[in-house]
C-alpha cells in the first residue's frame, strides 16, 4: 500500500515484502492502498473515512506489481502476520486450486486465534476461490446498493455479503478511484470486525490448538 497517502499515513506499524525482502512495500498494482483506505482511512478533514481509522494495519506484499503471486508468497505473509500476533488477516485474493501448503498455514494462523477474512474471487457465477473456501474462513461476496448479488460475485460458500461496485477509496496516487471488486467487500467486513474486537476486546476467540483441514 502507498503509506505515504494523506489518508493513511502513519497508520502502518508494520509491514513485510514477500516477494522480495530486499525491497519496501510498494503498490504498484493499485490494489492494497485501496483496501486500506476501506478499512482505515483517517476521520479527518480530508478524502474519505475508514471503517475503523484507530487500527492498525501490517502492511503484507504478496502479489507482485502485476497482481499475480505464488503460494509460497502467499504462505510467507501469513506466516509472518501469525508472528506479529495481529488479531486479523485479510486476504483481498484467491486461488482456484488448492494447495498443500495453504491447507497448512490457514488453520495454522486460525489455531493462534486470528480471524481470516477472504475473497470469494470475481468469477462470475463459479465457485469460491480458496482460501475462502476453507472452513473457519470467512468467505465474501459482493452487492450492489440494492442489496442484490453482483454478476461477478460467485456461488458456493458464501459466509457474508459486502458492497462491491462503485466504491470510493484511496489510491496509490495519493488521491481517490472508485473500485469494485470481492476483494474491496472484503475489506469492508475486515473493517466491521476489527471494530467489534475494539468495541468488545472481552469476545476475542478463544485459540483452537487442534485444527486441521
Amino acid at each position: 500500500m502507498n503509506k505515504e497517502h494523506p489518508d493513511l499515513k502513519r497508520e502502518v506499524k508494520h509491514e513485510f515484502n514477500a516477494v522480495n525482502s530486499n525491497q519496501t512495500v510498494e503498490d504498484k498494482f493499485n490494489h492494497g492502498t485501496s483496501i486500506a483506505g476501506i478499512i482505515a482511512a483517517k476521520n479527518n478533514k480530508i478524502g474519505i473515512r475508514g471503517i475503523v481509522p484507530s487500527a492498525d494495519i501490517y502492511s503484507v506484499k504478496v502479489l507482485n506489481d502485476e497482481g499475480i503471486g505464488s503460494v509460497d508468497n502467499i504462505v510467507k505473509g501469513i506466516e509472518w502476520s501469525i508472528n506479529q500476533d495481529v488479531k486479523i488477516i485479510n486476504l483481498s485474493f484467491g486461488m482456484e486450486k488448492d494447495s498443500a501448503e495453504l491447507k497448512r498455514v490457514i488453520p495454522k494462523a486460525i489455531s493462534q486465534g486470528i480471524i481470516i477474512v477472504a475473497a470469494s474471487g470475481n468469477n462470475y457465477m463459479k465457485d469460491v476461490d480458496y482460501p475462502a473456501k476453507y472452513p473457519n474462513v470467512i468467505s465474501v461476496g459482493s452487492i450492489d446498493k440494492n442489496h442484490e448479488r453482483l454478476r461477478f460475485s460467485p456461488k458456493g460458500k458464501i459466509d457474508v455479503v459486502g458492497p462491491g461496485r462503485d466504491i470510493l477509496s484511496t489510491n496509490n496516487h495519493q488521491g481517490y478511484s472508485t473500485f469494485e471488486g470481492t476483494s474491496h467487500s472484503t475489506a469492508f467486513v475486515t473493517g466491521i470486525i476489527a471494530l467489534y474486537i475494539l468495541d468488545h476486546p472481552e469476545k476475542i476467540l478463544i485459540k483452537k490448538k487442534h485444527l486441521k483441514y
